[in-house]
C-alpha cells in the first residue's frame, strides 16, 4: 500500500504539473498582449476597377431562417457585383432543401451571383462542403461566413485589401460578436470565454508572431493557401484548425484584425454548449493526433513547434482534471493521504490556475471596454464553474478522438433548437453528487479543486435536467450519423 501511495503520488504530481504549464501559457499569453505593439498591416489601395474577384461561402446545414439571413448579409456586402460570387452550400435534407430554394429567390436583389449548391451527401462534414464548393468556382480570395454570423456591408472593403498587399498571408480572421449574449448566464459566460480568446489569445499570436487557427467563420482566405496545404479535409472535425496548421508548415502566415467585429449567436442552452465544446475538444485532439508529429519533424524554428503543440493540445486540460480527481479521489477512498510535497502542490496549482484564468478572462474584458459592466465580477466566477461541468464530455471526447475512428458532426444548435440525443444532465448530476459526499472529508489542498467541479457538474447536469423538463418538440433531428 506504501508503494502504491508511492506511486499514485508521483503521477498526482506530473499531471499537477502539466496542468500548471497549461495556466502558465494563459500568462504568456496576457504579457504578450500587453506588452507587444500591435503589427501595422498594409492595405493595398485600389480602386473598383482593380478589386479582385471575391467567392463568399456560406455553409449551412437545416438552418431555416438563418441561412436566409446569412444569404441577405452576403448580397449586401459592398463590392463589385462582377467580381463578387456567393455560394450558399446547403448540406441539409432535401425537405428542407426545397423550402431553401423556394424562399431563397426573394432575396436577392437583381446582378447578385448567388448560387445555391447542394452535394447530396455529408462526406467531409463542413470541409467537404467548403471544398465541394471551391470546385464551381476559381475565385482567388475566398470569404467564409457560418448560418449565424451577420457580415457588415463593408467587410470585404476592410478585409481582403490586406491579403492583397501581402501575399505570403494565408487568412486573415475578424473578431466575433454575439447577438445573445444577454440571453441567460450560460451565454454571458460563453461571451466572456470567446472574447478573451479573440481579444487576448488571438491578438497575443498575432503580436508575437505566432501561428494562429483560423476561427471557422468571420475571415478570408487566400485560395492559393488553401490549394497548397492540401485543401480542406475532414478527418478531423476542427477543419478549421486543421488548414491553418497545415498553411503554418507550407510558410503561410495569418493576421488578426480585431476592429472588425462579426456578430453571431452563442448556443441558448447547455446542451448546445456541452455539444459544440464536445465537438471542439475531439477535433482539437484528432489535429494533435495527426499534425504533432508533423510539426516535430518539420523545419520550423522550434518556439514555433512548442507554440503550435500548446495551442492544438489546450484539450488535454479536462482530460488532465479528470485524471487527477480520479486519483485523488480513490487515495481518499482506501485511506492514502497524498504526500506533504503533493498536497502543496496541489494547493499552488489549483490556486495558479483560478487566478491565471479569471485575471485573463477579466483582461478580455477590460481590452474591449466591458470591464465595468456591472455582471462582470458574476460573470466571471461562473466562467470557471461551467467549463468544470464539461469534465466528462470533454474527457470522452479525447478518448474518441484518441481510440475511435467515429466521426460524428454534431453542428451546434440554434435558438429554437434542442438536442436530438439523450443526454439529458444526468451523468453530471450523478458524478457531482458522488464526488460531493466523498470530497467532504478531503483535505484541503483538493478542496477548492473539488469546490468548482462539483459546482460545473452540478450546474451543466441541473440545466440539462431543467431544459429536458421544459423542452419544446424537437424542430428536427441535429446529429449526423457517422461515416
Amino acid at each position: 500500500m506504501i508503494t502504491l501511495g508511492y506511486v499514485l503520488s508521483f503521477v498526482l504530481a506530473l499531471i499537477l504539473i502539466a496542468v500548471s504549464f497549461l495556466s502558465v501559457q494563459l500568462i504568456m499569453l496576457a504579457w504578450v498582449r500587453l506588452t507587444r505593439p500591435a503589427p501595422r498591416l498594409t492595405l493595398a489601395k485600389m480602386n473598383d476597377a482593380e478589386l479582385p474577384h471575391v467567392l463568399v461561402q456560406l455553409p449551412v446545414c437545416n438552418e431555416g431562417d438563418l441561412a436566409l439571413r446569412v444569404a441577405a448579409a452576403a448580397c449586401a456586402l459592398d463590392w463589385p457585383k462582377d467580381r463578387l460570387t456567393i455560394q450558399l452550400l446547403d448540406d441539409g435534407t432535401e425537405e428542407n432543401h426545397a423550402v431553401l430554394a423556394s424562399r431563397l429567390p426573394a432575396i436577392i436583389p437583381p446582378g447578385i451571383n448567388l448560387t445555391l449548391l447542394r452535394r447530396g451527401d455529408r462526406k467531409g462534414f463542413k470541409a467537404g462542403n467548403l471544398a465541394y464548393g471551391l470546385a464551381h468556382c476559381d475565385a482567388p480570395f475566398v470569404a467564409i461566413f457560418d448560418a449565424d454570423f451577420v457580415p457588415a456591408p463593408d467587410f470585404l472593403r476592410r478585409t481582403v485589401p490586406a491579403l492583397v498587399a501581402d501575399s505570403g498571408l494565408c487568412f486573415v480572421q475578424a473578431r466575433w460578436g454575439h447577438n445573445n449574449r444577454d440571453a441567460n448566464w450560460l451565454t454571458r459566460v460563453q461571451g466572456v470565454l470567446l472574447d478573451s480568446h479573440f481579444a487576448v489569445e488571438q491578438e497575443a499570436r498575432f503580436r508575437a508572431a505566432l501561428p494562429m487557427s483560423f476561427n471557422g467563420t468571420a475571415g478570408v482566405w487566400n485560395r492559393l493557401a488553401i490549394e497548397q496545404s492540401g485543401g480542406w479535409t475532414g478527418d478531423t472535425l476542427t477543419e478549421d484548425l486543421d488548414l491553418s496548421m497545415r498553411c503554418v508548415l507550407q510558410g503561410w502566415r495569418s493576421a488578426m484584425l480585431p476592429d472588425i467585429e462579426v456578430p453571431g449567436e452563442l448556443p441558448p442552452n447547455a446542451a448546445a454548449w456541452r455539444s459544440q465544446q464536445a465537438r471542439w475538444t475531439k477535433g482539437h485532439a484528432q489535429c494533435a493526433r495527426k499534425l504533432v508529429p508533423l510539426v516535430w519533424a518539420s523545419a520550423l524554428p522550434v518556439h514555433l513547434k512548442l507554440a503550435m503543440t500548446a495551442q492544438m493540445c489546450q484539450f488535454a486540460f479536462y482530460t488532465l482534471a479528470f485524471t487527477s480527481a480520479a486519483i485523488s479521489l480513490f487515495m481518499l477512498s482506501v485511506g492514502l493521504p497524498p504526500y506533504p510535497a503533493v498536497a502543496a502542490l496541489g494547493l499552488i496549482v489549483t490556486f495558479l490556475g483560478l487566478s491565471c484564468s479569471i485575471g485573463y478572462l477579466w483582461l478580455g474584458q477590460r481590452m474591449l471596454g466591458h470591464e465595468k459592466d456591472s455582471k462582470l465580477y458574476r460573470t466571471l466566477v461562473l466562467a470557471v464553474v461551467f467549463p468544470s461541468g464539461l469534465i466528462l464530455a470533454n474527457t470522452r471526447a479525447t478518448l474518441e478522438a484518441f481510440f475511435s475512428t467515429r466521426m460524428d458532426f454534431t453542428r451546434t444548435l440554434r435558438a429554437g433548437e434542442i438536442h436530438a440525443g439523450g443526454w439529458r444532465g444526468v451523468p453530471e448530476l450523478v458524478v457531482g453528487t458522488f464526488v460531493a459526499v466523498l470530497a467532504v472529508s478531503e483535505s484541503n489542498w483538493a478542496a477548492l479543486f473539488f469546490v468548482f467541479a462539483v459546482s460545473g457538474l452540478v450546474s451543466i447536469g441541473t440545466m440539462g435536467a431543467t431544459n429536458a423538463l421544459t423542452r419544446a418538440p424537437v424542430r428536427r433531428s441535429i446529429s449526423t450519423p457517422a461515416e
